[in-house]
This record gives C-alpha cells, structure tokens and sequence, in this order.
C-alpha cells in the first residue's frame, strides 16, 4: 500500500508540473527527478478496470491535444561577449541570427524594460529593413490567410503550438512569405535553430526574426496551399495518389534531418505544409540533435495523438519515432481524423498516453480503402518495436510510394493536377473567376464528392492561378 502511495503521489506531481503555466515552471524545477513517465503508467494500468482508463488521467485533459515542448535554458551557439543583436533590425548572417535568439532567449524576461523598436536578423535581401526598422503596416503587411475553399473570414492558418501565421508581403519588393507570430515569452531558440542550419527543398526556409511590441516575427518561405490539416478539414481525406504525393515530399526532409541525427519531434497535418510543387516542413521548435544514436527526454516531446510508444515512456527514442508520428499521419490523410480519436472518443478518454502505450498500433484505424501495398507500408512504419521500422531512406524506395506510371495519375505538380482535374470538369469549373466554395454546400456535399474534388482543384487553383495574394488587403480583411 505504502508503494501504491507512493506511485501516486509521483504521477500527481508529475501531472501537476506538466499542467503548470510557463511563469511558475522555474519554481517546479526540483520536480525534474520525478518525471517518469512509465511510472503513470503503472499506476494507470493497476487502477484500470474493464478497459477504461482511471480517473487520475483525467488530470492530463488540458495537455490532451497540445503538444509538449521543453524549455531550453542553455545558449547552443552563444559564447563568449558577443556584441548585442537586440537594438536594431538589419541584415545578417545564419550565424548571427542564431545568436540573436539565444540572445532573446536569455533576456526575454527583460525586454519589455529595455527595447524601444524592434530588433533582430533579416537573411533575405528581398526584405526591405528601413533605418534599422522593419514596420508591419508600413514595411510589410501582415494579414489573414483566406483560403480559396473556405467562406472569406478571419481564420489564421496553421494554428501552431504557440502563436498564429499570417501572410505578409513587403511593400517595396512585393515579396510574399509566411510569418509566424511568437509570444516573445514563449519563443525559443529552437524555433529558429534547424530552419537555419539545416536547409533543404522539403524544409520551409527561413528568411529572418524579428521582435515588435513583444512579439517575435519569423519571416520564412510562404506555403500557396496551406496546412494538410486545413485541406483535411475542408475537403475531407485524400486520395491515395494524393497521399503518395506528400508522404515521398516529407520523407525526403526527413531522411535529410535524420541524417544530421535531428528529430523533428512533431510530424502530423499541420506541420506539413503545401507550395505549388513541392510539401515542406514546418514548426522546429520541439526539434532537437541527439549527440549519440538515443536522445534521452527529461519530458515529452511531440503532439500526444502522433506520438509513438517508446515516445510516451520517455525511456529514450530515435530518429524511428518521426517513421511512426509520419505513420499516424497517413492514416488522417487516409481517414480525415488521426489514430484512436474514433475508436477511443475525446469525451470518454482525455489522454492518449496509456492507450497508445498499451494499445500501439492502431492497424484499426487504417482506411477501409486502402491499397494492400499502402496497408504494408503502415504495418512497417507504425511497428511497435522502433528498431524494426525502415528508415526514411528505405521508405522512399517502397513499393508503394513508387506506383507504376500507368497507375498514377498526373499529379507532379499542384499546377498539373489542376490542369488534368479542369479538363474533368469544364461544366462544373471555371477558373480562376469561378472556384467552389466548399464551406457553403458542406452540408449537401457527399464524401466522394469531397474526395473527387480534394488536392488537385483547391491547391492547385491557388498555387497556379492566386499565388498567394496581389496586393494588400481589403476591408473583408480584419487584421489583429
């Protein structure tokens, strides 16, 4: 009994510190020690009955569908007395800005008291800095993403962990980008880190930071179709040629970041991200390099539904937990939800952690449609030993993800898939004046019809035809 009590006392620490707002965190700190993971387990699967999951997680319910994250307190790049990057904008290196977020990071509790204008690192010469200034409303404009499939509104999208992204353009250059709002108490040198260093063609570039009214600007490479998940919620699942598509996108910047030993640590929809021809990556800001072949976490990483099982018990994992988190998210682009939500409601279960431990895989959830060459390729990806998962690498050359041309449709680009898809249906489509909008006849629209509209028309009509936006915006247009 004493032992049970024990164990109890430990998981409510440890879920009282996983709940605790970042102010009090440093004053949580001696709770480190009792960060175990699979001991919650424990103490879940004995007070478990009948297949539900006890009480105590019920604890875990504000956690449930955000993602974890760790605060870095040490400075990576940041030696010596580096002359200070926190009184003007202006253009400079990589290795500059990296200074210049772990200068933010250590001084953020203090800024407030000492900044005047903004501050930080532009890398992009197509970014116009002015007198040491880059001005939203004067140098660059930030405003809603209006996607062309949904109702004109003042949704931002994608919905990261911290902050939302708008859509800029600089007034002098004309430069479209994304720029991705950070609460400057929440940023985190991570969050600049591996756009940086580790650049590739499936990895959104980043073209600078900036910190304005104690908000920090990431400027990066703009994303024509937006988020996988904003697709998934307006047009419902993809097509399996469609799943191809991304999956052999994201794999190649996952096999580029596996290779440098970096865990993305946050593969799912939102963080995928659609331009004309190509998907990337997005949101590094849970990433980290392991310095041997196990990263060994003082807490979790990830979003909870994505995760995989060595994940969970925070006992050590690889770069073999991104294989699995890229598994799960097939199966929403499969599907239109993510693994467990269906079988296991929200309602009924506020934490995934003890299912996914217990339960993993969810070779349930695969879609009923699904090819048996995609359904081999789930069972290979989402094993539960990580150890008998295929690298990235091994995944590119799958079968399934290199159909026979004959039995792949035209869908190379965004552009020529909208090109095929228009010749299908000239009665029903005129662009680029006349584009469905899907949100006003959701309720009359059949899934097939959803299916049979999906990637090619909405992505394609705004990469080819929109490509992005032609000027600043209107009074449809409500900015914050």
């Amino acid at each position: 009994m004493g032992n049970k009590s024990c164990i109890a006392l430990e998981s409510s620490a440890v879920m009282d510190f996983m709940s605790t707002n970042s102010d009090q965190k440093e004053e949580m700190e001696l709770l480190l020690p009792y960060l175990n993971v699979s001991d919650v387990v424990t103490l879940m699967e004995n007070l478990s009955r009948d297949g539900e999951v006890c009480a105590a997680s019920k604890s875990t319910n504000k956690a449930c569908q955000e993602t974890y994250y760790e605060e870095r307190t040490d400075s990576l790049f940041l030696s010596g007395q580096e002359t200070s990057l926190l009184s003007s904008v202006k253009y400079g290196t990589t290795k500059e800005l990296l200074q210049f977020a772990n200068q933010l990071a250590d001084a953020k509790k203090h800024l407030h008291q000492c900044l005047q204008q903004e501050c930080g690192i532009i890398l992009n010469q197509m970014l116009t800095i002015r007198e040491g200034r880059y001005q939203t409303d004067t140098d660059v404009l930030l405003f809603p993403w209006k996607m062309t499939y949904r109702s004109i509104g003042s949704e931002f999208i994608p919905r990261g962990a911290f902050g939302k992204v708008h859509l800029a353009q600089d007034t002098e250059t004309r430069k479209s980008m994304a720029c991705k709002l950070i609460p400057v108490e929440q940023f985190k040198p991570a969050d600049v880190e591996f756009q940086v260093q580790f650049q590739h063609e499936n990895i959104a570039e980043l073209y600078g930071a900036v910190l304005c009214n104690n908000m920090v600007h990431l400027y990066m490479e703009a994303g024509e179709g937006g988020s996988v998940l904003e697709k998934l919620e307006s047009c419902g699942p993809l097509r399996e040629f469609e799943i191809i598509w991304v999956t052999k996108h994201i794999l190649k910047g996952l096999d580029f970041l596996h290779s440098k030993n970096v865990i993305h640590h946050d593969i799912k929809p939102s963080n995928i991200v659609f331009m004309s021809t190509k998907a990337v990556l997005v949101d590094f800001g849970l990433s980290i390099q392991m310095t041997g072949d196990m990263y060994y976490p003082k807490d979790l990483r990830g979003t909870e539904i994505y995760m995989s099982p060595e994940v969970v018990l925070c006992r050590g994992h690889s770069t073999k937990a991104d294989i699995y988190s890229m598994g799960a998210t097939i199966i929403h682009m499969q599907t239109g939800s993510p693994p467990w939500v269906k079988r296991y409601p929200r309602s009924a279960y506020p934490s995934y952690l003890y299912i996914i431990h217990k339960q993993a895989p969810p070779l349930e959830d695969i879609a009923e449609d699904c090819s048996p060459i995609m359904r081999d390729l789930l069972v290979s990806v989402l094993d539960k030993n990580p150890n008998q998962r295929p690298t990235a690498a091994e995944l590119l050359k799958h079968e399934a993800l290199n159909p026979p041309p004959e039995d792949q449709p035209r869908c190379q680009s965004l552009d020529t898939a909208l090109l095929e898809r228009k010749r299908q249906m000239k009665k029903e489509l005129e662009l680029p004046e006349n584009i469905a909008d899907s949100t006003l006849c959701a309720s009359e629209e059949s899934e097939m019809q959803k299916r049979q509209r999906s990637l090619s028309i909405d992505l394609g009509a705004l990469a080819g035809y929109f490509n992005l936006v032609r000027g600043p915006p209107t009074g449809e247009y409500e900015c914050e």
